[in-house]
């Protein structure tokens, strides 16, 4: 959780003390930026430690903005764990007979035993394996969801960094924006 320290607000109150209502003006829109920075920076770590698409990361991510009247903003993260699909399997189509490798993260990669990939009628395509010793049934394999992957202690630590550099910039931005009219 990113927040103000008192001593900021204070500043921001006493350089606006004649026009006190630019001050929640002035505190929301360094708070919306900041939380939008942190949204790409939660994108950008996650990229750099799994094989997944941007697509993939920013459709799950969304950031609810501050205003003047509720100066709190919200970056937030819901999904479904992600099929084996969208990340780095080879072969990454329909086969016969082909070893399945897996690289969920980025430098690793691993061999899935007794997995194939499949399509379905409905357009479906995973990875799979077999329950039992019949055709059917057969099991879909799922890596972590992104709110997992942004949940990784790393990636957490970088965004928190990030955003409050940037909440701490674009303060010091907005007060000189309104401050030269």
């Amino acid at each position: 959780m990113i927040e103000l320290n008192l001593s900021q607000v204070e500043r921001v109150e006493e350089i606006f003390r004649n026009t006190p209502q630019q001050v929640p003006k002035v505190i929301s829109r360094a708070i919306n930026r900041a939380a939008h920075v942190g949204r790409a920076q939660a994108t950008r770590s996650v990229r750099e430690k799994y094989n997944i698409k941007h697509r993939d990361v920013t459709s799950t991510i969304k950031v609810r903005t501050a205003s003047p009247a509720n100066l709190t903003a919200n970056i937030r993260s819901s999904g479904a764990p992600m099929k084996l699909m969208k990340f780095r399997v080879s072969p990454n189509s329909p086969k016969k007979a082909k070893q399945v490798t897996v690289g969920v993260k980025k430098g690793s990669r691993k061999k899935i035993k007794g997995a194939f990939v499949a399509g379905m009628n409905s357009g479906h395509v995973n990875v799979f394996t077999r329950v039992s010793k019949p055709r059917l049934p057969i099991r879909g394999h799922y890596g972590p969801s992104v709110p997992q992957m942004i949940g990784n202690e790393s990636v957490v630590s970088v965004v928190e960094s990030k955003t409050y550099q940037e909440l701490d910039g674009r303060l010091e931005h907005e007060i000189e924006r309104l401050l030269r009219g």
